[in-house]
């Protein structure tokens, strides 16, 4: 029923892509993005890797992610409010309350001076170079690093805008990628992002979080580190992206998780684009994902705008499991992964 009520709302409102804006400071906004992914490997449960948190249901029609969003803003106030339903909250917030997994976004902002910002809530990361609004990505799908990395945080957020070109965000918040703590969890994580624009259509990002990830009084402190290149320009654009997380194990020596990206896009009969990605992944310790891999992949997409409004888009990915394996229920384990995805998508 709540997912029926977040549908209704967003048809309600119809498919625009431009954002509907209302009076005297608030904006209304909202996204949808339908898919259909089958992966050649054939699992009987219908579900992909356990490490994809987006386009991860097997053979059969599903919404990925459904999202209306209020905003309002003054000279020095700002709030947003956003619910969603679809299986990237299904899976993403899966050990979340309930009531949690239907918040994409709840935050109260006040300027405290010219340039600096301070927001507490549930908010977007500093993390990254993607998010849950697939359309303003270059590919269908999200990498690895974006998918096993926060997508958002819970806390107090501190931004400061310094020049024209460089930002810095400072968090505080209520662990990697909680809205609620893990019980027994009780050290704050910490963040600092600075992002650098040195040419137009040029982005220069480093992100890092540092927290203690024990639920008992043994500390186990993670370091995580994400550092990007992003350069877009009319007809192409290119981005390079590496992941870099160390942490303690009370029990075991301490371990590291790495990862790596490199994007190509390219606009192609002047309507359509193209992009590919190739990818590496390595959690030989099983740090962030539930089984020990270390991973290669490449992906292909074209994207097909069907209006100014809506976005058809086809993806064919690649995984090999250099180390580990792909198991299934009902299924053998395979070394290899292949699935064909297809999404259609709006915003308004």
């Amino acid at each position: 029923m709540k997912f029926r009520l977040i549908i209704c709302c967003l048809l309600l409102n119809g498919p625009l892509l431009a954002q509907v804006k209302d009076f005297s400071g608030w904006e209304l906004s909202g996204y949808l993005e339908t898919y259909y992914s089958y992966d050649f490997n054939k699992p009987t449960n219908h579900q992909r890797p356990e490490f994809l948190y987006n386009f991860n249901r097997h053979n059969e029609f599903s919404v990925n992610l459904a999202l209306i969003k209020a905003s309002y803003t003054q000279e020095k106030f700002r709030s947003s409010f956003a619910l969603m339903a679809g299986t990237y909250a299904q899976q993403n917030l899966a050990e979340e309350p309930a009531w949690a997994q239907l918040v994409n976004e709840a935050s109260i902002g006040v300027q405290i001076s010219e340039g600096l910002w301070i927001d507490v809530g549930i908010m977007p990361s500093h993390i990254g170079f993607e998010s849950w609004i697939g359309t303003v990505g270059w590919h269908l799908s999200r990498s690895l690093m974006a998918e096993n990395s926060p997508y958002f945080l819970t806390g107090a957020r501190l931004t400061y805008q310094w020049k024209e070109h460089t930002s810095f965000t400072f968090w505080a918040s209520n662990g990697w990628q909680n809205v609620q703590r893990i019980e027994n969890q009780q050290g704050i994580g910490l963040g600092l992002g600075i992002n650098h624009s040195p040419v137009k259509g040029m982005i220069i990002n480093y992100a890092n979080y540092l927290g203690n990830e024990s639920v008992s009084f043994l500390r186990e402190m993670r370091f995580f580190n994400n550092f990007y290149i992003q350069h877009e320009l009319s007809t192409w654009g290119y981005t390079v992206g590496f992941d870099y997380g160390f942490q303690q194990l009370a029990m075991a020596p301490n371990a590291h998780w790495w990862g790596v990206t490199a994007s190509f896009k390219t606009s192609i009969f002047e309507k359509y684009t193209a992009a590919i990605r190739s990818e590496y992944y390595s959690d030989s310790r099983a740090v962030i994902l539930e089984d020990p891999f270390k991973l290669s992949g490449y992906s292909v997409n074209v994207d097909f705008p069907l209006s100014e409004k809506i976005v058809w888009r086809v993806e064919g990915r690649q995984f090999w499991a250099n180390s580990g394996t792909f198991f299934y229920r009902g299924v053998d384990p395979k070394q290899s992964n292949f699935a064909l995805t297809s999404s259609l998508a709006f915003q308004f």
